[in-house]
C-alpha cells in the first residue's frame, strides 16, 4: 500500500504558541479572571523554562487577541482583559474596509438578523430599555426641527433594539455593525428622508412597547427596502 503520508510535513508549534496555549488555558479554567494581573514576562519565562523572547511573544498575540491588556506606569503590567465589543467591533470595520465586504452585503446581513431582533425585544424589553428609546427619538426630532438631522443616532436606535433583546453577544454584534453604517451614512440626509426614517423608529418603539413582535418584525423587514435605497444613493 502507498504510503500518503511519506511528503507530509509535519511543522513544531513555536514555543510561543505552545506558552499562549498554556496561558489562555490558565484563564478559561479560572486561574485568572478579568482584571487580574498576569505574570511577568520573566516570571513565565522561567517557570515554564522559556527564553524571555518566546515569552514576549505570547503575551504580545495574547494582547493583540484582546485577551490581555498592557497598562503602563508602577503600578502597570499585563491584565487579563474583560469582556467587551471592541474586538468584534474592530473584525466587522476592518472587513469592511479592508478585506472585500461591501455595505451591501452587511445591509443583506440586517435584513436576515434583525427583524428576529425586533421580535425578541418586544418580548424582553424592559421599562429602562424604553426610556433609552424614548430619549434617542426625543435627541432626533430636535435634530430634524433645528434642520441637521443626526443620522447617527437614528442608526444607533437599532443598538437599543438589541440591547432591549438582553443577549450580549447581540449587542456586542449590533455595536459592530452599528458604527459600521454610522460610517457609510455618516453624510447628513435631507429632512425629507430623516423625518421618513424617524417614523420607522417610533414605529418601532410602539410596537415594542406594545410587545407585538410580529408587527415590529414586519415594521423591522419593510425598513431595510428603504435603507437599501438610502445606501445606494450616498454610494453613487
Amino acid at each position: 500500500m502507498r504510503n500518503t503520508l511519506k511528503n507530509t510535513i509535519i511543522k513544531k508549534e513555536r514555543i510561543s504558541d505552545q506558552i499562549k496555549t498554556v496561558l489562555k488555558n490558565a484563564i478559561l479554567d479560572g486561574h485568572f479572571k478579568p482584571g487580574d494581573k498576569f505574570p511577568p514576562e520573566a516570571e513565565i519565562a522561567q517557570q515554564y523554562n522559556v527564553s524571555k523572547v518566546s515569552a514576549r511573544e505570547a503575551l504580545r498575540e495574547m494582547e493583540s487577541e484582546g485577551l490581555i491588556q498592557k497598562k503602563r506606569g508602577v503600578f502597570g503590567g499585563s491584565f487579563v482583559a474583560e469582556p467587551g465589543s471592541d474586538r468584534m467591533v474592530d473584525v466587522v470595520i476592518n472587513s469592511y474596509l479592508f478585506g472585500g465586504v461591501t455595505a451591501g452585503d452587511l445591509s443583506e446581513f440586517r435584513r436576515i438578523l434583525e427583524p428576529g431582533l425586533a421580535l425578541l425585544a418586544a418580548e424582553r424589553r424592559t421599562e429602562e430599555d424604553l426610556a433609552a428609546m424614548q430619549q434617542c427619538i426625543k435627541e432626533i426630532e430636535h435634530s430634524i426641527a433645528i434642520g441637521e438631522p443626526d443620522q447617527t443616532k437614528a442608526i444607533g436606535f437599532h443598538l437599543l433594539i438589541a440591547n432591549a433583546c438582553h443577549n450580549r453577544f447581540i449587542s456586542s454584534l449590533m455595536e459592530a455593525l452599528v458604527k459600521v453604517f454610522q460610517q457609510v451614512l455618516a453624510k447628513a440626509p435631507d429632512i425629507r428622508t430623516a423625518a421618513r426614517d424617524i417614523e420607522y423608529n417610533k414605529t418601532f418603539f410602539t410596537c415594542i412597547r406594545e410587545r407585538d413582535g410580529n408587527s415590529a418584525q414586519k415594521a423591522m423587514a419593510d425598513h431595510f427596502d428603504t435603507l437599501d435605497r438610502i445606501i445606494e444613493e450616498r454610494l453613487k
